[in-house]
């Protein structure tokens, strides 16, 4: 079967060379492979996963593309460079995630979904796994921090976005100073991260219901309990 496969696919191609063959397979085999620029983002997510920002070199990252420093040097001159271009590149899957919450018909259900995309695995943002890190290393690296900022600016715009419209809902109260709010949320999605590297897998996303239960409590106007003792 392969012979008459093959005898047909060369009986097609009779005016073609050996030669010519050959150079289509070999541009095949190219285009299925990735270029090198991806492979070293690639190389370097799964590292700075793995090890975290400071502890990969790059040397560390050349191995893992198997890539020589000069070839790696030609793209990104140093770990910043780096992470400056997955931040680029989780960029519009990050906003489409925030997206969603702008969207939901509820604002804590839809911080609670997507604790669950981040937790769970579905969406394996570096940057998330890495961020006490890059803020850290951010204070000290203007061009980082320069970043860091615009996408803080970035959530900070839309989470705000979703907390007004939970209060048009009736959701949130409405004396809550929404600046304090999206700070407390923030530093608690921050230490969620930590807490996720450091948990039994699937820690962070068994305890969300009870996380939710929190927030709705927290965020709900004071006429939305009932005094019980009445």
């Amino acid at each position: 079967m392969r012979t008459n496969v093959r005898s047909s696919f060369l009986g097609a191609h009779q005016g073609w060379s050996m030669t010519a063959i050959a150079e289509i397979a070999e541009a095949k085999g190219k285009a299925e492979r990735p270029s090198p620029r991806r492979r070293v983002l690639d190389a370097a997510a799964q590292c700075f996963t793995r090890n975290g920002f400071h502890a990969t070199s790059m040397h560390v990252i050349c191995a893992a593309a198997e890539m020589s420093p000069g070839a790696l040097y030609r793209y990104f001159p140093s770990k910043e460079a780096i992470i400056i271009a997955i931040v680029e590149e989780e960029r519009s899957a990050r906003v489409a995630l925030f997206e969603e919450l702008d969207r939901a018909p509820s604002f804590v259900g839809g911080l609670l979904e997507m604790g669950r995309k981040l937790f769970s695995g579905e969406l394996p943002f570096v940057c998330a796994d890495l961020g006490p890190e890059v803020a850290a290393e951010a204070a000290r690296n203007d061009k980082l921090r320069a970043m860091f900022e615009e996408v803080e600016a970035e959530m900070n715009t839309a989470m705000r976005s979703a907390l007004v419209k939970g209060q048009e809902r009736g959701e949130i109260a409405r004396d809550l100073d929404l600046d304090s709010v999206l700070l407390l949320i923030q530093s608690l999605g921050d230490g969620m991260q930590i807490r996720n590297n450091l948990e039994a897998p699937g820690a962070l996303l068994d305890a969300l219901p009870g996380l939710g239960v929190l927030l709705t409590r927290m965020l709900a106007p004071q006429s939305a309990f009932v005094d019980t003792q009445s």
